[in-house]
């Protein structure tokens, strides 16, 4: 089990090193930033009009994803620190 988790922790690292170049661009980082606001605010007129709780869950779980995407430039940087 412990061998699994290290595995897993050892390909997120990789995959967030590949991602410094996109993340550290600020024109492009800008954009994308920009598409997560629009994406954020799309969820939350969805839970304002859902009729349904189901529905409501879903945007959230939406947010708090798109949330994540928001900090993956704090992610991709600390794991470039830890790196060194």
């Amino acid at each position: 089990m412990h061998n699994n988790k290290h595995q897993h922790q050892h390909q997120q690292h990789q995959h967030l090193l590949k991602l410094k170049g996109f993340v550290n661009n600020t024109t492009q980082w800008k954009a994308f930033n920009e598409l997560l606001e629009f994406l954020i605010e799309m969820e939350h007129k969805t839970m304002e009009q859902a009729t349904d709780i189901i529905d409501i869950y879903k945007a959230q779980g939406s947010i708090k994803t798109i949330k994540y995407l928001k900090h993956l430039k704090d992610y991709v940087n600390a794991e470039q620190e830890n790196n060194k």
